[in-house]
């Protein structure tokens, strides 16, 4: 039932590689060599004014991002066939970061901040340079094995789960060698792999540290075919990233490694087709992960080998620390049409472990679970997606209307959405996530429905990361953002406290109107219930019963200590009591119940539009959509972890969207344009006393003087209580011409 989009990118390279025995003499055939490619240009226009990049969505420091500019990249597409056994291919192309035209290619350096193209002339993200992409030789001897390729590769004939596509601007930059081969008349085959680790991710807080050269992940794969029946497969990956060993100060024989992060996963894949009614399919996983704990290399943080024993309260890095093992499996069972009336039955039972680690796993543009998930219109905390944003300036990113679509799931905590437009879909991890997805399909000429039901529950359901013995600041998970918001944030997977239950249910259709050349109409319905007690035991409260006076009048600040010695509160690293207010009252409600942090869910999203084939080369649609969320999401006392703005309230957006596609005799034009508006109304509870706003506060935080607000704890941030009104547009247009 999935509609899935994707940017559509260079085409991915063929198989992938080792070396192999000379071929026969290439006398008999002269090489044939075609060149081909792609220009692309885009135009990205809209009201929040950004022209960092040109791309609406990036985290990465120095990147930038943007809803302005227009820019235009080439691609050469190189192919060389030697002979029939030996082919030689290669992608020569642009970068795309900060090549606006009125760059005038690369000459408009102003200032020295490195977005909206600062960087100059003679850095890559702003200088219209040329890029070796995608550079492999491809061999079929024709004995031995089937192919081997030498060089880059998008490694997608591997397992999202275990090694996966990159994402469509990098996906041949990967490179390794790669051999495939079958017997049995295919009914074997097999693949062989070894991969070099991107430097720039794959490893603990997002580096596989200083020495790289020989850092790689192998990985082998096999699958069995008997008839049609029955199918089997396996996977197995190892990743190793190892570092000079600082001990071996004897240079006479070499230098010795020592291992810095180690990552196993192994897979089984059964398939039983019992004709054309019923298939059941399986896959069962089991992931070992292990940073280097003896402190060899932890000189500093700012060390590139350094790998985190803790992650405090909200780190960031692409794997937890220390040494993981845990399983994550699923079960899709499809049984076609079973009452010939054009019904289709799909469903899917899944677990995916909390500790489940694949270092290579799908990043993006996979989706391995088959429900819809969330969606990308509420991506980040704050009402208006923008992260941390209980903190001065912190413009957002991607605007108050997010992602168009719904998300793509992807097992790991690894996710990129970097260099993303609002049009893209948005992934999210799913790691920890365990439940059952039940999806009907319904086709009868020109009516097509859909729906899904899923209900998801957390293998991170847990209180004190799971772990009683450690304080709450001095976490192995990397907390990213942390869990608060509208709908989460795409990369949290964990959180301190979490009690969490998930209820999804779809319903979408498309008829076509048999009218002139035919009238599409669609219309699609969605409807997310949430719960999450989050901290649900009294003795993980950070003060004793009692401890601010009912009165308004102070607090004793008697900690409250969770674990059976008497070290650990919550107090410490997480939550603090409220100050009184000159005219009395609390700034903010003791946090001194459970239920302060609780959160519920009621999101609706209602979707209708209409679409005509206007030309033979021109099709429009325009469509309306609605999402509606009334949120509880904690209480001043919470304070959404005292990092972002509070969402606790009514949310009320609008999106009209209008979608044109033209082609003509080999170039392709594309557009969206989205206008979105609507409001948020706050109810945080009660408990605190409210105060007006003064002019330092209307200056540093946009908000009316003498609105009214509270000061949010540790004595920075603001919190209003105004009601807010938002609208953004934005526009993104592209010309793609093939050669």
């Amino acid at each position: 039932m999935k509609i899935k989009s994707m940017r559509k990118g260079a085409a991915a390279l063929a198989a992938t590689a080792t070396l192999l025995p000379a071929v026969p003499s290439l006398a008999q055939e002269a090489p044939r060599l075609q060149i081909g490619g792609t220009t692309y240009t885009k135009w990205l226009a809209g009201s929040l004014r950004n022209q960092g990049a040109l791309y609406n969505f990036t985290t990465i420091p120095g990147e930038g991002f943007g809803d302005n500019g227009i820019g235009t990249e080439l691609e050469l597409l190189l192919s060389a066939r030697l002979s029939s056994q030996v082919e030689v291919r290669g992608r020569i192309h642009s970068r795309f970061n900060q090549n606006f035209w009125t760059n005038f290619g690369g000459f408009g350096k102003q200032g020295n901040d490195c977005v909206a193209g600062n960087c100059g002339e003679f850095d890559a993200r702003s200088s219209q340079y040329i890029k070796l992409r995608g550079m492999a030789v491809t061999l079929t001897p024709g004995y031995l094995v089937d192919s081997a390729t030498i060089g880059a590769n998008d490694f997608g004939q591997f397992d999202p789960f275990v090694l996966g596509r990159i994402r469509y601007i990098d996906r041949d930059n990967a490179a390794g060698l790669l051999v495939q081969g079958s017997a049995l008349e295919r009914q074997l085959s097999w693949d062989a792999a070894a991969v070099a680790l991107p430097r720039l991710w794959a490893g603990p807080k997002y580096t596989v540290g200083a020495y790289h050269a020989t850092d790689a992940a192998y990985v082998f794969q096999t699958r069995y075919t008997a008839g049609d029946l029955f199918d089997v497969g396996g996977i197995f990956q190892y990743v190793d990233d190892r570092e000079l060993n600082p001990n071996d100060n004897n240079l006479d024989d070499g230098r010795s490694l020592y291992p810095r992060f180690r990552n196993g996963v192994g897979g089984l894949k059964a398939g039983f087709h019992l004709g054309s009614i019923l298939d059941v399919r399986g896959a069962f996983y089991r992931s070992y992960a292990s940073s280097e704990s003896t402190g060899l290399f932890n000189s500093s943080d700012t060390d590139p080998r350094f790998t985190p024993k803790s992650f405090g309260l909200d780190g960031f890095s692409s794997v937890p620390a220390g040494r993981l093992e845990d399983n994550t499996w699923k079960v899709d069972v499809t049984l076609s049409d079973p009452l010939d009336i054009g019904l289709t039955f799909n469903a899917q039972v899944f677990n995916i472990g909390a500790n489940y680690v694949s270092m290579m796993a799908a990043r993006r543009e996979s989706d391995v679970l088959l429900t819809e998930g969330t969606d990308g219109t509420f991506a980040f905390p704050g009402p208006n997606n923008r992260a941390y944003g209980v903190y001065q300036g912190n413009p957002t990113a991607i605007g108050y209307g997010g992602w168009t679509n719904e998300s793509q799931q992807v097992a790991t905590i690894n996710v990129d959405n970097e260099f993303t437009d609002f049009d893209e879909p948005m992934a999210q991890t799913v790691i920890g996530w365990k439940g059952v997805t039940l999806n009907p399909v319904y086709s009868n000429g020109a009516l097509d429905i859909a729906g899904e039901y899923s209900f998801v529950t957390y293998n991170t359901n847990w209180q004190a990361w799971g772990n009683d013995n450690r304080a709450i600041g001095d976490s192995p998970y990397p907390g990213a953002e942390l869990d608060s918001g509208v709908l989460h944030n795409f990369r949290n997977a964990y959180q301190p406290f979490q009690d969490k239950k998930t209820h999804i249910a779809v319903l979408k259709a498309r008829y076509v109107l048999d009218i002139g050349k035919g009238v599409d109409v669609f219309g699609k319905v969605k409807y997310i219930h949430e719960t999450d007690k989050r901290l649900n035991d009294k003795k993980y409260l950070p003060y004793e019963d009692g401890d601010c006076a009912a009165d308004g009048s102070g607090c004793t600040n008697t900690k409250r200590y969770y674990d059976a010695e008497g070290k650990y509160s919550t107090a410490d690293d997480l939550y603090g009591n409220p100050g009184v207010l000159p005219g009395g009252g609390y700034a903010f409600k003791p946090f001194d119940d459970i239920s302060d942090d609780d959160r519920v869910l009621n999101y609706s999203a209602f979707n209708l539009g209409t679409g005509y084939q206007l030309t033979d080369d021109l099709y429009a649609s325009i469509s309306y959509t609605k999402f509606l969320a009334n949120l509880k999401d904690g209480n001043t006392a919470f304070q959404s972890y005292n990092r972002h703005q509070m969402v606790s309230g009514d949310h009320d957006k609008n999106m009209v969207a209008l979608k044109a596609k033209y082609i003509l005799a080999g170039v392709e034009f594309g557009l969206e344009g989205q206008y979105l508006f609507g409001t948020f109304t706050p109810d945080y509870g009660d408990g605190y006393t409210p105060v007006a706003a003064d002019e330092t506060i209307s200056k540093n935080f946009n908000v009316p003087v003498g609105s009214l607000g509270f000061e949010r704890r540790g004595g920075f941030g603001w919190q209003s209580l105004a009601t807010r009104d938002f609208s953004q547009a934005r526009l993104k247009a592209f010309m793609k011409a093939q050669f």
